[in-house]
């Protein structure tokens, strides 16, 4: 995940610049984070530069397995496009919220969390979408609903964390998550058939990659007897209209794809193969 790879870098930068330089990472933090000194000073660039800082270890390691494991249920629902600018504007949400309620007009605020509560604001209410497929619903809706107060009350407790950037970035995602529409409903709502005959074989199968891509991703995630299950019936689907398709070629590079992203087993990749 690329903004994964750019938090760990800037991280490390900070971290060898700091090692040859005593002093500097503190000084990139009162310069890169956001206040509302620095934005009376003209430092508008920290709404987005302070969502890349970090203060200490524990900071980016949190934060980054977050962002791990919610991004990239966020990303196959929405793409890489939307979900690094849905990321960007629930960050700079959460983080004007950070300096409309900061103690202090000299309190800088720092880290990625508004923006990853931003993502969860969004999975939240994507589960209440009339859209939104029975096997997301397990990692979307009032599943969530326990980590988010879980962890708004630890922002209520534990010293210097910023919950006011926390609910503007919970808040924006929520209502990102509402209107904006996911990958899977943007197709007209037509039998397999209909499509075929309507457009290239490339676009329904660009179409089928876009519906089962989010739900293989989603049921990885849970691993329960249930899900199994579930998976089961859904691979039974692709199986079948991967057959519709009636190019064997295409329907072989739509699979690999799947299998390129972990969704399938090497065992299921080779079965499915034989049936197309």
């Amino acid at each position: 995940m690329t903004l994964l790879s750019i938090n760990v870098a800037i991280f490390l930068f900070m971290l060898v610049l700091n090692l040859s330089r005593p002093g500097m990472d503190n000084l990139i933090i009162f310069y890169g984070g956001i206040s509302r000194r620095n934005l009376s000073n003209g430092l508008i660039y920290t709404v987005l530069s302070a969502l890349f800082l970090h203060g200490n270890l524990w900071h980016i390691l949190f934060n980054m397995f977050a962002l791990y494991h919610i991004g990239r249920i966020v990303e196959a629902i929405y793409g890489s496009n939307r979900f690094l600018l849905f990321y960007l504007l629930t960050g700079v949400a959460g983080n004007l919220a950070a300096v409309a309620f900061a103690p202090s007009y000299i309190t800088i605020t720092i880290g990625s969390s508004s923006a990853i509560f931003g993502l969860v604001g969004m999975l939240f209410t994507i589960g209440f979408r009339k859209d939104t497929p029975m096997m997301l619903r397990g990692v979307t809706g009032a599943s969530l609903l326990p980590i988010i107060l879980l962890n708004l009350f630890l922002g209520f407790t534990i010293p210097n964390i910023s919950n006011s950037a926390h609910i503007g970035g919970l808040l924006a995602g929520a209502a990102i998550g509402w209107f904006a529409k996911p990958r899977y409903s943007q197709r007209p709502r037509r039998s397999v058939p209909r499509r075929v005959k309507q457009k290239t074989p490339e676009e329904v199968g660009q179409e089928v990659l876009l519906k089962y891509v989010p739900m293989l991703n989603a049921l990885k995630e849970k691993g329960t007897q249930d899900t199994i299950d579930e998976r089961t019936i859904l691979i039974a689907r692709l199986r079948s209209e991967l057959s519709e398709l009636k190019d064997t070629e295409l329907a072989s590079k739509i699979l690999w794809r799947v299998f390129e992203k972990d969704l399938i087993s090497s065992e299921e990749f080779e079965r499915l193969r034989k049936f197309i």
